[in-house]
């Protein structure tokens, strides 16, 4: 490829950049207005909790101590930690919501708008082919959104990290697991490829819009349900009256009684009786069983989940640039 070819191509992709980042600067402004005060909101709640972490201990009390002394610190502590364990639980949940509006944003504004106003026919007389077009968009969005979203994410992940006893900061919190590790990024792209595809599809500004918007949360919602099966669980039994062998921070999907077969123990036969526990001993070979999710398969989970919006992501793109094929003829 000679230089000159190469050099007209990066003139051709930066040109409907640069039109889109005019056209939607006071949007973009506004973004990044907002991700900058998410990120001080996120500091200053990691900063609370340890200012009131510190502010018990200087009381030194503890949550257990029975002085009449410690009654109202404990209770001051507990509220505090309330509320910024409340806080941040809304913030993970925004968080997770972030990249639907973000391929709602894509999908009507800056897609079906061009044609419902007809400017895209004049994009396209401007030595920009279809496909340089759309690559121009679903680039500029792609760094300023994935950058801030994980600056966001990392945000999160330290303020929840200064959370302390009685709220620790667990990792199968459902408002924070899509908002940590690698899913978020994905997520991102995800809503980009699919707001594409919806405003190419129906091109018109409002329902592209609704419609991008309610696919990605729709499939946040979908993963967010069967996330628990995305990686094999660890499934034991223990003797009735035996320890709890589930380790510290474990996430426990199911629990109950199983006979010497292996099959679930119906324990409704027992409930009624006034001897409960003699009840499930009345049974030879009952036992307990639980299914659950060690801390160590938190990476797993992520990575399969990232795999799979990623996988429909690259999916999403296909088909928006096939679907521009067949309009441009």
């Amino acid at each position: 490829m000679s230089t000159s070819t190469l050099t007209a191509k990066v003139r051709t992709l930066k040109g409907p950049s640069l039109v889109l980042l005019r056209l939607h600067r006071r949007i973009l402004w506004m973004a990044g207005a907002a991700v900058a005060v998410g990120i001080a909101g996120l500091i200053t709640l990691g900063l609370l909790a340890d200012q009131a972490i510190a502010d018990f201990a200087d009381a030194g009390c503890t949550l257990t101590s029975s002085a009449e002394s410690c009654f109202q610190p404990a209770r001051d502590y507990s509220d505090r930690m309330i509320r910024i364990h409340r806080s941040l639980m809304y913030a993970g949940l925004a968080l997770m919501a972030l990249p639907a509006f973000v391929g709602a944003f894509l999908a009507g504004p800056v897609i079906a708008k061009e044609w419902e106003t007809g400017t895209i026919k004049l994009s396209w007389t401007q030595s920009t082919s279809p496909s340089a077009w759309l690559a121009a968009r679903l680039a500029t969005l792609v760094v300023p959104v994935v950058g801030g979203i994980v600056v966001l994410s990392a945000a999160f992940s330290w303020a929840r990290s200064r959370l302390d006893y009685p709220f620790p900061a667990t990792w199968e919190d459902p408002s924070a697991f899509g908002a940590t590790g690698t899913v978020p990024v994905a997520s991102a792209l995800l809503a980009l490829a699919l707001g594409a595809l919806t405003g190419l599809l129906l091109r018109r500004t409002v329902p592209a819009l609704v419609v991008a918007l309610l696919g990605s949360m729709v499939v946040t919602f979908t993963l967010g349900m069967v996330r628990d099966h995305l990686w094999p669980m660890v499934k034991t039994t223990y003797p009735l009256g035996g320890s709890f062998p589930v380790p510290k921070w474990a996430y426990v999907i199911e629990q109950g009684y199983a006979t010497a077969d292996g099959d679930p123990f119906p324990v409704d036969i027992c409930v009624e009786s006034v001897d409960f526990e003699g009840c499930l001993a009345g049974h030879d070979g009952l036992q307990n069983y639980v299914h659950y999710h060690p801390a160590s398969h938190y990476w797993p989970l992520q990575l399969v989940e990232t795999g799979i919006l990623l996988a429909l992501a690259a999916l999403a793109a296909f088909a928006a640039f096939r679907v521009l094929r067949r309009l441009h003829g």
